[in-house]
């Protein structure tokens, strides 16, 4: 058998066996005329498909009660320690804030600013941010506080 019999250019499949060489040639001038259109379709199903993945994620595991929106109170984590295995490192203070989302990216990183409105100068991935509680200030007068200052020295004598 002589090589050129040997090697073709591409399989044919059973359908195109009756089809000509112009209209095989013709039918692959359309796909790759057609390739950008189905790139774009691509992307956009790729997209949606994350999107729906992302919403189930945290339906079922339920990290968060609720999205930090802008202006929410947030603590950071400093993960810093978390390879180091000193018996210190227990005692280190975590988490560090509390911080002011002032602005969130789509890849969920977040600029935050110190109370003040001191920005900081880098992003917080997502994943090392949470939500800071504020709590219900009481407001004790001097007197009350006072009172249980003497009865602590009094106890004490």
């Amino acid at each position: 058998m002589p090589i050129e019999q040997s090697v073709t250019l591409w399989t044919v499949l059973p359908w195109q066996e009756e089809m000509s060489q112009e209209d095989l040639l013709a039918t692959r001038i359309q796909q790759l005329e057609r390739r950008p259109k189905d790139i774009e379709l691509a992307i956009e199903r790729l997209c949606e498909a994350r999107l729906r993945n992302e919403e189930n994620f945290d339906k079922k595991h339920r990290l968060r009660l609720r999205k930090i929106e802008e202006g929410d109170w947030v603590l950071v984590y400093d993960s810093s320690f978390d390879n180091q295995h000193r018996t210190t490192r227990k005692f280190l203070k975590r988490w560090f804030g509390p911080y002011v989302v002032k602005e969130i990216e789509n890849n969920a990183t977040y600029f935050l600013a110190e109370l003040d409105g001191t920005r900081l100068a880098l992003p917080i991935a997502g994943k090392r941010i949470k939500i800071f509680k504020r709590r219900e200030t009481t407001n004790l007068e001097i007197d009350t506080l006072e009172d249980v200052a003497l009865s602590i020295d009094v106890e004490e004598e």
